[in-house]
């Protein structure tokens, strides 16, 4: 077996029969999913609040003239923009499948999650019945010796026990887990836009606090200092970069002063109850002052100059 299983679990002595266990993975990767779902819906409404151009954009029917359908289509379009790799890592999938080795070492439980994001498998680690975890590692990797802590002899129980449930000599299974019992996350981004927002006891998620007005302030004055500078375009990642940051130190310069602290902000984001609201009925789109942008032009000419 030429593997690499980086997260490999084995269940412990504590943890339930596979019915419930399955049950706590069930409510607790769902409770993960909002806590990364929301972030993603909060930076899409914003989108859509504080740029101009994606209100007008045409998107296909009078269903994409509300906010959250609007919202909802511009991280579907971004994702079917990404190639397959960057599309097959969806950032909020996960599944987990189970197998069980039985011989005269014993029964060892073992499980496999594919998660998207390192979260879901953190919140897996945490998992505990009466104070006591119901997983720990048994990653193994034939590309290595066994880590240190781990014996020889634990490490190629590990090597067996992976080679055992993967079936790498079975040509039907051809050396996957598909042929194991598993469960997968069956939420999706798409289906759940505006209900993800809405807590479990009832009351509503402040979008603000995972979009927050001072960034979104930043990304608007951004967007004005680039079109008011005028300038050519550029090729190479590490020139645009340095043009990136030029921008964001003459922000962060100009925020420091008295007229930056003194600036106007962007107005709340809508509350997550009324995400139906039509795109027309939104307030008109933050507009950073002139003289802030031209200001702040002035202080990237001049980092400019220096090569700072």
């Amino acid at each position: 077996m030429g593997a690499k299983l980086y997260d490999g679990l084995r269940l412990t002595a504590h943890a339930p029969d596979l019915f419930e266990l399955t049950r706590a993975i069930s409510k607790r990767m769902r409770e993960v999913f909002r806590e990364l779902a929301v972030p993603i819906i909060a930076r899409n409404v914003a989108r859509v609040v504080d740029d101009a151009e994606v209100r007008e954009r045409d998107m296909g029917g009078p269903l994409h003239n509300y906010l959250v359908h609007r919202a909802r289509k511009l991280w579907l379009d971004e994702q079917a923009g990404l190639d397959d790799r960057m599309t097959f890592h969806d950032p909020l999938r996960f599944s987990i499948v189970f197998g069980e080795v039985d011989d005269e070492w014993g029964t060892r439980r073992l499980v496999y999650p594919f998660a998207a994001n390192r979260a879901y498998t953190d919140a897996l680690m945490a998992l505990e019945a009466n104070g006591q975890p119901l997983f720990v590692n048994y990653h193994y990797q034939t590309q290595t010796d066994q880590p240190g802590g781990i014996h020889v002899k634990e490490w190629k129980r590990r090597h067996d026990d992976w080679n055992h449930l993967l079936d790498a000599d079975d040509r039907e299974t051809d050396g996957t887990f598909g042929h194991l019992p598993g469960w997968h996350l069956p939420d999706s981004i798409d289906g759940v836009f505006d209900g993800a927002l809405l807590g479990y006891d009832g009351t509503d998620v402040d979008l603000d606090l995972h979009c927050a007005v001072e960034d979104r302030m930043r990304r608007a004055l951004n967007r004005a200092v680039l079109l008011a500078l005028g300038l050519d375009e550029i090729n190479g990642i590490s020139r645009v970069l340095t043009r990136n940051r030029r921008i964001e130190r003459a922000i962060e310069l100009y925020l420091r002063t008295a007229d930056g602290a003194a600036m106007p902000r962007p107005a709340l984001l809508p509350d997550a109850r009324d995400l139906d609201i039509a795109i027309s009925r939104l307030p008109p789109v933050y507009e950073p002052p002139a003289g802030a942008v031209a200001r702040i032009s002035e202080l990237y000419r001049e980092r400019a100059l220096t090569g700072d």
